[in-house]
């Protein structure tokens, strides 16, 4: 695996909601990934520099949906990142605002509850979800979930899919990523953040986080969170 590029580490500012995590800062150059949520760069000063499908693309605003593979090849000393999930955005509303939205968290913050969407879910759906909540951190077993919800596990597989635009798996490692960012934040260990989560190891941790962010767990230590 190549080695992650210098001027990786994530420094600054991190709000982080259930469904929207917002960091002010500098979000650090990154190896080509992939993650669940749309991601937004937004810039006043230095432009981003990022690599989507072999070519570069240089701007103080960028609009990247989910599962886009891409690498950051710059990032400016003080910019922001918003990490939206694809069930809760309204993925017009934020196109349409993208050219103007503000690069301070102060000023987007109050914008935010604006380019989510709190759609209606089936409760079969919210009964999954709530029972991955359940057993989290633990392991959790499709069989297990399928049944909460009253469905097959196949009818399961396809409502997350359809309705959340990730396999169920994803969806656990995405829930798993953000305990283990609570707890890391809190102040515990990347180690102890790691298995409390859920994560086999610290290995097992960085592993995800490389190829769901293009990153180490050690690159998160800069971080604090918002209050």
């Amino acid at each position: 695996m190549p080695a992650l590029p210098s001027s990786s580490a994530w420094i600054g500012t991190l709000l982080l909601g259930e469904h929207v995590a917002a960091l002010q800062g500098r979000a650090g150059r990154s190896l080509r990934h992939a993650h669940y949520a749309h991601q937004l760069l937004l810039s006043d000063a230095e432009p981003w520099l990022v690599e989507v499908d072999g070519k570069r693309r240089q701007a103080h605003r960028l609009w990247l949906p989910s599962f886009q593979s891409h690498a950051v090849l710059a990032a400016p000393a003080e910019g922001c990142t918003i990490f939206l999930e694809p069930s809760h955005v309204d993925v017009d509303a934020v196109l349409a605002q993208l050219p103007n939205l503000p690069a301070q968290l102060s000023a987007l913050q109050p914008l935010l509850s604006g380019l989510c969407r709190a759609r209606p879910l089936d409760r079969r759906l919210q009964a999954a979800i709530a029972e991955i909540g359940a057993r989290l951190p633990h392991s959790v077993s499709a069989a297990d979930i399928a049944q909460a919800a009253h469905w097959s596990t196949s009818q399961l597989q396809r409502r997350f899919q359809s309705d959340l635009a990730v396999t169920l798996r994803g969806w656990v490692l995405w829930r798993r990523l953000h305990q283990a960012l609570l707890r890391l934040l809190a102040g515990d260990s990347l180690t102890d953040s790691a298995h409390a989560a859920g994560f086999a190891d610290l290995a097992h941790l960085s592993r995800s986080l490389r190829r769901m962010f293009g990153i180490g767990a050690a690159q998160l230590r800069g971080l604090r969170l918002q209050t």
